[in-house]
């Protein structure tokens, strides 16, 4: 491939992966807007508008950034990574505007909370739900692992001294690592760290609350349950392309790939790690909403824990003993910062990045 196809194929991977972020950020959740309301209610005129408004809007945002990434691209790096963060910022934003005029509508209508707690249901639900894929799962992060190992040592004759580990936006090398054990562990490193990063977040699936609706028990229950097999799957299969990738440095240290071809590389293989999850939240929704309003519709409010719920995205709940809860908006799985175990799980990830960290700098020594 010429330099100029490799950084044509470069900025237009950047531009759809720019895209295809604004998309994720547009697949909204249940809740209209972070805000619960009858099942009913999802079809509301009011929110149904301001749904369009918001869906058109932050298409709009991500298809103008993803034009001016692939503009910015080769002259203004810097002002290009602020674009790339345009699609989530102004998504976020809009939500809070939205928000706070559905909240406006919850009390204009009256919409309140029924005495049905979950508790009553919850035995019939959890019989009939599907499950996320198992933690074992995750081993199979071990044969790319060793699989890396090889490469990198059947490369490391052909290896220069020095070892080019780092280019400048031109390609240019400009840092090196001396020739020794460092470069077959790097890309091990960053493989066991991506690999312990990925499990966790595989286990925040696997311990979080299960939400269901007292109305509809076993239908919510086997929603939230189909989503979450199919988010445990598709973040598996993200996380073996991500750690596959790894793969690249060993062949970039031996001279195999060039600096672009790595890029390219790698921003194809980012855009094949999104489309799962994107497909996830276009086929169930956020915690299975979609899947559930095909099933089913009520017209009460069951379970109301909006105050609990601070700017919509962050949970607040000290009588929660749920450590990882469903978002409300967006896709994926909240902390309950109500809990002290959620700290200490924030503290545990806090102390692996500073680990990472320091054996990257040994490694680089």
């Amino acid at each position: 491939m010429s330099p100029d196809l490799i950084a044509l194929v470069t900025n237009a991977s950047m531009a759809l992966i720019t895209f295809l972020s604004g998309c994720l950020i547009a697949a909204r959740g249940r809740e209209a807007f972070a805000v619960s309301v009858p099942e009913t209610a999802q079809a509301d005129p009011r929110i149904q508008r301001m749904r369009r408004i918001f869906l058109a809007s932050v298409l709009a945002i991500s298809a103008a950034s993803a034009v001016a990434t692939l503009a910015l691209s080769s002259t203004f790096p810097l002002a290009m990574a602020s674009v790339v963060c345009a699609p989530v910022a102004a998504g976020f934003a809009l939500m809070l505007a939205f928000r706070a005029r559905v909240r406006a509508i919850k009390r204009a209508e009256g919409w309140e909370t029924r005495a049905a707690r979950l508790a009553a249901v919850a035995g019939a639900a959890e019989a009939n739900a599907p499950r996320p894929l198992p933690l074992a799962w995750d081993l199979l992060y071990v044969p790319v692992i060793l699989a890396t190992l090889a490469l990198a040592l059947a490369l490391y004759p052909t290896m220069p001294d020095p070892v080019p580990v780092h280019f400048d936006a031109a390609g240019a090398v400009d840092d090196w690592m001396a020739k020794g054990w460092q470069v077959v562990a790097m890309p091990l490193a960053v493989q066991a760290f991506m690999a312990l990063c990925l499990t966790a977040s595989h286990w925040q699936i696997l311990r979080s609350r299960r939400p269901a609706s007292p109305e509809h028990p076993v239908a919510s229950a086997i929603a939230y349950g189909a989503f979450a097999r199919a988010q445990s799957a598709a973040l598996l299969v993200t996380g073996l392309v991500i750690t596959m990738s790894i793969a690249i440095m060993p062949l970039a240290f031996a001279g195999v790939v060039t600096s672009d071809q790595s890029l390219v590389a790698l921003v194809v293989i980012i855009i094949g790690a999104v489309l799962p999850n994107l497909a996830v939240s276009l086929v169930y929704g956020q915690a299975g909403s979609r899947l559930l309003r095909r099933m089913t519709a009520s017209s009460a409010l069951d379970y109301d824990d909006d105050e609990r719920w601070h700017l919509g995205v962050f949970y607040v709940n000290r009588e929660d003993p749920s450590v990882v809860v469903p978002r409300r908006f967006g896709v994926g799985w909240a902390m309950n910062w109500g809990n002290l175990r959620s700290w200490g799980l924030v503290a545990l990830l806090v102390a692996a990045v500073a680990a990472f960290v320091a054996v990257v700098e040994v490694l680089l020594r």
